[in-house]
């Protein structure tokens, strides 16, 4: 064996480490059908790296998985590439990825197999889990931003990172009715839900701060997004870049039942932006709070108002398709 200089013998290059964390349950059973080819595909152009594979059982053990994959792993040797946490399944598996790698020497890996899959989207990575799982491979990346939510979250003043939108009216009530529904179709859930919550539509009382400047309206809805989609592909953010420093404001002022009819299939083209309902505008901070609020976030419920919204720029690496690489 080689010997260094004072006798101690060379050690060899740490091992480049992956792992991935999927939630088996992701769209309906689909990440659990995925998993052994998108294993193979990774072990095929990684022969180099350790690939370590944890399928949950709950969103709590993805949580601790998550935590302590990122507490464990070891900053890169010079010249070496970084170790990855991949997150496999929906939107929700994704928040748990990104409030762990944020600020870390980690990238984060998205395998996008849920039924929304809106942060993938929003951020540049292949909707395809294959393809995804290639783009992983390649070790192309970018440094995005991502929202910091303070406030009363999961039961105590608290901050979680938020990687898509946070929204809070008409929009969040769709979503919470999808996520309360015992059966998710994906997007024929979501137009069942606007249907549904459309027959109790009325504008919300909105007081809102946006980069210091107060503003109290009525509206339909307000969201907050960082990259820009939701609802499993509903562009409420057409002109959101994650990596621009800033927050997109899209409100939708009090419109008719008719009204919403109408944009409702141009939010998903994001061709609505000249419609006069909207106002659209740009934060760094925008503190959110008023009446009858459901403050939604990653396809999950995030806390109650008042809200503080914060852009966390340059917080995130992430891999991604070869289109959005640096």
């Amino acid at each position: 064996m080689p010997v260094k200089s004072g006798g101690m013998a060379s050690q060899q290059p740490r091992q480049h480490e992956v792992t991935i964390v999927v939630n088996p349950r992701s769209g309906r059973g689909r990440a659990a059908r995925l998993l052994p080819q998108v294993i193979r595909a990774m072990g095929e152009t990684l022969p180099d790296s350790q690939i370590r594979v944890h399928s949950t059982s709950s969103y709590a053990d993805a949580r601790t998985r998550t935590a302590t994959t990122v507490a464990q792993s070891l900053p890169p040797e010079p010249g070496q590439r970084p170790d990855v946490l991949v997150m496999m399944g929906g939107d929700g598996m994704a928040s748990l990825g990104l409030n762990a790698c944020a600020g870390s020497h980690l990238q984060l890996g998205i395998i996008p197999a849920g039924t929304g899959d809106d942060f993938a989207r929003g951020v540049g990575i292949p909707r395809d889990p294959l393809r995804a799982a290639a783009a992983i491979a390649a070790g192309r990346t970018r440094r995005i931003d991502l929202t910091l939510a303070r406030g009363e979250i999961d039961g105590g003043a608290q901050q979680r990172y938020v990687g898509t939108v946070v929204s809070s009216g008409y929009d969040a009530k769709v979503n919470f009715r999808v996520n309360q529904s015992r059966i998710n179709f994906g997007a024929l859930s979501y137009a069942s839900a606007v249907l549904l919550e459309m027959a109790q539509l009325k504008p919300l009382n909105y007081r809102l701060t946006i980069d210091g400047e107060y503003r109290e309206i009525p509206a339909v809805l307000a969201a907050v997004g960082n990259a820009g989609f939701f609802g499993g592909g509903v562009h409420i953010c057409p002109q959101a870049d994650p990596a621009d420093g800033l927050l997109d404001v899209t409100l939708i002022g009090p419109v008719s039942r008719w009204t919403l009819v109408r944009l409702f299939p141009l939010l998903y083209r994001g061709d609505f932006i000249h419609h006069p309902a909207l106002t659209f505008l740009r934060a760094r901070e925008v503190l959110l709070d008023g009446d009858g609020l459901v403050p939604m976030a990653d396809g999950e419920m995030l806390g109650e108002v008042p809200l503080r919204l914060t852009c966390a720029p340059n917080v995130l690496e992430i891999l991604v398709g070869e289109a959005f690489a640096e």
